[in-house]
């Protein structure tokens, strides 16, 4: 035994619990950064160029790379009663309130965790076409969520395509806005931003 009362023990116990919180914000931490960028598409109508664009497809993903995601799977298909649109009016900024906002406000239907090869495009292609008239038919609002990294970005196309054919409403982007390309520059339905970039 420490010798430590119960309530002594309590005391060192959650403050070992919130050092550890600490420690989770690490370098690379993305909200404490406040480098997320949100875009919201509506995937039958007009997606800026360069998201359409073909790059090479990376070979292999670096393991010692730092690359861009915020905690969500790289791909993910969901519904909401609440169109994305509505909820997030401007690309920035995106805090972790939102984040929070967003996972509890939307139901996942479909999710891969790290896109690796062109297989696992093929395998979401064929989830939304196989639940295609359910999309059509349902009353909420379906939508793409997709990581926008370095590595993920020659899945670009390819994702939207999928989106277009199965009548996806809203293709939702997350970027690093300090990085290319840069949408906040491209005709948008969102607002653009609530306070300077950074």
């Amino acid at each position: 035994m420490t010798g430590l009362s119960r309530r002594d023990f309590l005391q060192a116990l959650a403050a070992a619990y919130g050092a550890a919180l600490m420690g989770c914000e690490r370098e690379g931490d993305r909200f404490a950064q406040e480098h997320v960028c949100i875009h919201i598409f509506d995937p039958a109508d007009s997606i800026p160029a360069p998201l359409l664009e073909r790059t090479a497809h990376p070979s292999v993903r670096d393991a010692a790379e730092d690359y861009f995601e915020i905690g969500l799977p790289e791909l993910l298909f969901c519904t909401t009663r609440t169109r994305f649109l509505d909820m997030f009016q401007y690309f920035w900024p995106f805090s972790r309130e939102d984040f929070a906002r967003l996972q509890q406000s939307i139901a996942i239907g479909y999710q891969r965790q790290i896109i690796g090869r062109a297989a696992d495009l093929d395998d979401f292609a064929m989830y939304l076409r196989a639940h295609k008239s359910e999309l059509a038919r349902g009353s909420a609002s379906s939508a793409v969520i997709f990581t926008f990294n370095e590595f993920t970005r020659c899945w670009t196309p390819d994702v939207i395509a999928a989106c277009r054919d199965a009548n996806v409403r809203e293709f939702v982007l997350f970027k690093d806005p300090t990085q290319p390309p840069y949408l906040c520059t491209y005709p948008a339905k969102q607002k653009g931003f609530k306070k300077p970039p950074p």
